[in-house]
């Protein structure tokens, strides 16, 4: 049987082998210029992608094997076999080939293998598949795909069988135990996490073969921490955070239990407006300064919003997902392993920033241009004290332009003043949150508003487009008699991009982060570097305002300030101080980058990034209401 099994599966992993290798190479030259070519390194990478290859071809062969299995020994080679193993093999082919195009489009747009956040795109299908034909000639590669699996069917239909006679039942069921026996051992034994063996990310991610590390993301979307990272005494993870976010006016309400502290001011309460804009992908890269020299200018909106407002040149994001911008932003915790609170179950009722003003008499809305049921969002805003304002809701004639994802940036943003127009009225504060959508892929947007042709232009012209729309709403807002009552928050939810070399890259963390609001907001450029957790107590902090707090982010304009950040890539997390990054890891694991620093002072930093996240990990019972 075993010979037997192996003549009849051999052209099959052949082909697969030579696709997977054809799509590395895809990879590659996507990224040349990232990978280490180090023979070891390069021998690992190929290494690591045979382990995942074999294992991904044994799980997608199940039902083959088990036709052979129940395939009498006298219709081996007739007609019936003929058709179902040529149509088998066929459809084998084509899934390769899909899956390859598939992998090398996830990469062009994440430099990934498939992770959670195609697993996610996986729910959400009409936004994605629409994105993608907007994108791509996809029914022009379809159609290559199928004339490629004509062809390699042509050239090895002769190689699908074999003469060797097969077996009896009994040595078949023998064989095929032994089969299931290696799938079960590598599930249990092989583990994603313990297969990033190389030291640069792009060989890391490259290694891994599509289908395997699809399904992989798919049973580990969210990890347990205290199971999988380094843990320390809880009771030290709470003295340690009681040092971190104590300070002047700073009184914990349950010391010992838990982070919930009461923070009062020393100046009146300003009762201002809030709306906070959450960008789509806008990388600290394209502000002017960041810019190579003699590089068009593409942000000049921002640029002048940077100089009148309360600038933070050195912003830093939680993560690489919108739902992580958005969890920053309202909850104020560190990017826990695996999925944002945002998708995770039981998530209502959270003391959040909504929770906040709410109590304080705004009108909470969160406003969005797409379909807000997409990554869970109007779930989340909607059972945590916001009113939902997505595109389902808005008027006939609101849309002037939409693509995949939603109404263009410049609609949302006219919606927004519309909305905050009818608090206004009726004599309430309102305190919005939004997301951009137009600087995303298909990089789509109304003709006549910028030089540059979306056709041409791609992500560049969605950077520009987003900012002329920024520009367009401040104009607009000025005209209004609640402007100078108003504060507007202009921070990105991740940037364009976030790989590197490194196995996190912080530049690909690198965010703006204005304040803006010329009557009430002095003018003032911040070089140190801040956490995309502080916005929300930095914004409280500017308003005056007393509240409890139950978030880890701190008022990035206190005198105890001191400067820290967060990042997350996928199942790593890190923990940032003077450019010295410790990484947590799966199994126990901790990695650092970045400058060196004494073993002492890196025992402490490590007790910190512990404490912080282990502590967050009882985000139910720390925010539940």
């Amino acid at each position: 049987m075993k010979l037997y099994l192996w003549q009849r599966l051999k052209p099959f992993l052949g082909w697969f082998v030579v696709l997977e290798l054809l799509i590395l190479c895809g990879k590659i030259y996507q990224s040349f210029d990232g990978f280490d070519f180090a023979p070891w390194e390069m021998a690992k990478v190929l290494g690591v992608l045979l382990l995942t290859s074999v294992i991904a071809f044994m799980y997608m062969m199940i039902p083959y094997v088990l036709y052979m299995l129940f395939l009498p020994a006298r219709k081996q080679n007739g007609r019936l076999d003929r058709i179902v193993t040529t149509s088998v093999f066929s459809v084998f082919i084509y899934a390769t080939l899909f899956q390859g195009t598939a992998t090398q489009i996830f990469w062009d747009e994440f430099q990934a293998a498939f992770n959670f956040i195609a697993v996610d795109y996986l729910v959400y299908t009409t936004e994605v598949i629409n994105n993608i034909y907007e994108s791509y000639p996809v029914n022009a590669l379809l159609l290559a795909l199928f004339a490629a699996t004509v062809v390699i069917v042509k050239l090895t239909y002769r190689h699908l069988f074999t003469e060797i006679p097969a077996p009896g039942f009994v040595r078949k069921l023998f064989s095929f135990a032994v089969y299931a026996a290696v799938l079960t051992v590598s599930y249990f034994a092989v583990d994603m996490s313990r297969l990033e063996i190389c030291k640069n990310y792009y060989n890391n991610e490259a290694a891994k073969e599509g289908t395997y590390s699809l399904f992989s993301a798919f049973l580990k979307n969210e990890l347990d921490y205290d199971r999988f990272y380094p843990i320390q005494n809880p009771e030290m993870n709470l003295e340690i955070l009681k040092n971190k976010l104590g300070g002047k006016n700073v009184k914990f309400l349950e010391p010992g239990k838990n982070i919930r502290r009461q923070i009062t001011s020393d100046k009146p309460e300003m009762k201002a407006n809030v709306v906070i804009v959450l960008m789509e992908s806008m990388s600290a890269k394209y502000m002017n300064e960041n810019l190579p020299e003699g590089y068009m200018p593409i942000t000049p909106n921002l640029e002048k919003l940077s100089k009148e407002g309360l600038f933070f040149s050195k912003a830093y994001a939680n993560g690489t997902r919108s739902v992580r911008g958005i969890e920053a932003l309202t909850l104020a915790v560190p990017p826990l392993p695996g999925m944002s609170i945002v998708r995770r179950p039981n998530n209502e009722n959270l003391y959040n920033i909504g929770t906040i003003f709410k109590n304080k008499g705004y009108d909470n809305k969160w406003i969005y241009g797409g379909y807000g049921y997409f990554d869970n969002m109007n779930y989340f805003f909607g059972h945590n004290g916001f009113q939902v304002v997505d595109r389902a809701v808005w008027d006939e004639g609101e849309v002037t332009f939409a693509n995949a994802w939603g109404a263009a940036d410049d609609d949302t943003y006219r919606k927004i003043i519309k909305e905050a127009d009818k608090s206004y009225a009726a004599g309430r504060p309102f305190f919005t949150v939004t997301l951009s959508i137009s600087n995303h892929r298909p990089y789509t947007y109304p003709e006549g508003r910028i030089p540059l042709e979306p056709e041409k232009w791609g992500r560049i012209g969605g950077v520009m487009y987003a900012d002329y729309a920024i520009g367009e709403f401040v104009k607009e807002a000025k005209t209004k008699p609640w402007f100078d009552n108003t504060v507007f928050v202009f921070v990105a939810d991740h940037t364009a991009g976030a790989s590197g070399k490194e196995e996190i890259n912080l530049e690909g963390y690198h965010i703006p982060l204005i304040f803006y609001a010329p009557k009430i907001i002095k003018a003032q450029r911040i070089d140190t570097p801040v956490s995309q957790i502080d916005v929300l107590p930095t914004l409280l902090g500017l308003l005056n305002f007393d509240y409890e707090s139950r978030f880890y982010g701190q008022d990035a304009l206190s005198a105890d300030y001191e400067s820290r950040f967060f990042v997350s890539n996928y199942q790593k997390i890190g923990y940032v101080k003077n450019g010295t990054d410790v990484i947590l890891k799966p199994v126990r694991q901790h990695s650092v980058e970045g400058p060196k620093i004494s073993d002492e002072a890196l025992a402490k930093q490590m007790s910190e990034a512990i404490a912080f996240y282990q502590q967050a990990d009882n985000w139910v019972e720390n925010l539940k209401e």
